[in-house]
């Protein structure tokens, strides 16, 4: 069995986010408690979501697309990608430059293929760590 990446393991670990990448969906969800928004039917967002006290975001948005969710994880810190390989291991493709960092699909102990992406866009923008779940046919 491989390692899980320590940031897919807290991923993994939180019942919510985990419910949502495993049924591939956002009905059927219990948000109470939460801090979050509807954008769209299809697209939610939680704000000021943490993954335990060091791994805080300002935003989580949520989008199912029909072939796949994606979870985009806003925040401030560039330390996720200044520590890649701390927080998503050594699963690095070609496209290793210091702004953007994908990885090549993650082991996450499931049958649906994920991929990660990591953009640092500076400014308001911030770090997008990227987590696309494809659903399966």
């Amino acid at each position: 069995m491989k390692e899980i990446p320590y940031f897919m393991s807290l991923v993994k670990s939180n019942v919510l986010l985990w419910t949502i990448i495993t049924t591939n969906s956002l009905t059927d969800i219990n948000l109470e408690g939460t801090n979050h928004g509807y954008w769209s039917q299809q697209c939610v967002e939680f704000r000021d979501y943490s993954l335990n006290k060091n791994e805080k975001f300002r935003s989580i948005r949520i989008t199912d697309n029909g072939s796949f969710m994606m979870l985009d994880f806003y925040t401030d810190s560039d330390k996720y990608i200044r520590n890649a390989s701390y927080y998503f291991g050594k699963a690095l493709n070609n496209r290793d430059a210091s702004a953007a960092k994908r990885f090549e699909k993650l082991n996450l102990e499931s049958d649906l293929p994920i991929e990660v992406e990591i953009v640092n866009y500076g400014g308001e923008y911030g770090t997008i760590i990227s987590i696309t779940v494809y659903k399966k046919k």
